[in-house]
């Protein structure tokens, strides 16, 4: 009877790299799934027109009508849906949702990964129900200072923006963000509703637990992987899980935090933030060890190819 072995080298080349990819799959499925059942595809993308529209008619787009979830994004949000309520809703959801999907592909492509990153749970939830995130992440990958629409759509997207110094960007934020505040009293005299609005949100990051100490550390200790684009999802009051999209850029190296900052599961995104600085640790680690033994059998192979005169020394 033959002993049959396990080929490791065989598991760690080939199967291994298939499960995060599986992984996406099955997570795209289900989603998209919930979301046919519940007729909600593109809902985000219904709020925020129905919100300019209510904007456009002189209403209070925080106020929510009969039938409709609360819009509860700043005002400066409300400005993209403007020329969309110009077309009716189907229309609308094909032309925005395509962008999304045209956007989220330019950014995988720039950032030189595999299409099928277009199913990062985070990324694919923003698709799925047509919200801004899916525009954010291009736009903060562009160049330049048409890098602040990014933080016109979503107010956390000045947080990289900030973090990187590209004050040309923050400053055209400020400047276009600046074109929606006539709606700034509307937002206040609804600021009660719009708390309650936020707070059934999932609330997945650390913020007002205990953990937002070890997550500022482990943000500290990945200054130098992207730190700026994991703060918002693991960091932002009222976390919902495509905000998560933005850590696209820090987060694609490290396969287990990947997996896990798409689940829709309270303080799951920091305890991924923080499995992505234990692995950069480790790999710190294994890169060091792996440089002093480089270094050390250079110095014995010259050592042994010196001539004997050498080696000996004066005697």
């Amino acid at each position: 009877m033959t002993e049959s072995r396990v080929n490791w080298r065989f598991v760690r080349s080939t199967i291994v790299p298939l499960l995060l990819p599986i992984w996406f799959v099955i997570y795209a499925i289900q989603t998209f799934v919930h979301f046919s059942i519940h007729d909600a595809i593109g809902v985000d993308l219904a709020i925020y027109r129905h919100a300019a529209e209510v904007a456009l008619g002189g209403g209070n787009p925080w106020i929510p009508d009969p039938g409709w979830v609360s819009f509860a994004a700043p005002p400066p949000t409300l400005l993209l849906y403007v020329p969309v309520t110009l077309m009716p809703l189907p229309l609308a959801t094909v032309v925005m949702m395509s962008a999304g999907v045209l956007g989220a592909a330019w950014a995988i492509r720039r950032l030189h990964l595999p299409l099928w990153w277009l199913l990062f749970p985070p990324l694919f939830d923003a698709l799925i129900v047509g919200n801004p995130d899916a525009l954010v992440l291009p736009l903060l990958l562009v160049r330049g200072p048409l890098a602040g629409l990014a933080a016109v759509l979503k107010v956390y997207a000045l947080v990289p923006l900030l973090l990187q110094g590209r004050w040309a960007a923050v400053v055209l934020a400020g400047a276009v963000g600046a074109l929606s505040l006539p709606q700034l009293s509307n937002f206040f005299a609804a600021i009660q509703v719009i708390r309650s609005a936020l707070e059934t949100t999932a609330r997945l990051s650390a913020w007002g637990t205990l953990l937002v100490v070890p997550v500022l550390i482990a943000l500290w200790l990945l200054r130098r992987r992207g730190a700026e684009y994991l703060a918002v999802p693991s960091l932002w009051p009222n976390t919902q899980s495509h905000y998560g999209t933005m850590a696209l850029p820090a987060i694609h190296p490290y396969p287990l935090a990947a997996a896990l900052i798409g689940l829709n599961t309270p303080l799951v995104p920091p305890v991924a933030v923080m499995v992505m600085a234990v692995e950069d640790w480790f790999r710190n680690r294994r890169r060091t060890a792996a440089g002093a033994s480089v270094i050390a059998q250079s110095s014995s192979i010259r050592a042994e190819d010196a001539p004997a005169g050498l080696r000996e020394g004066s005697r």
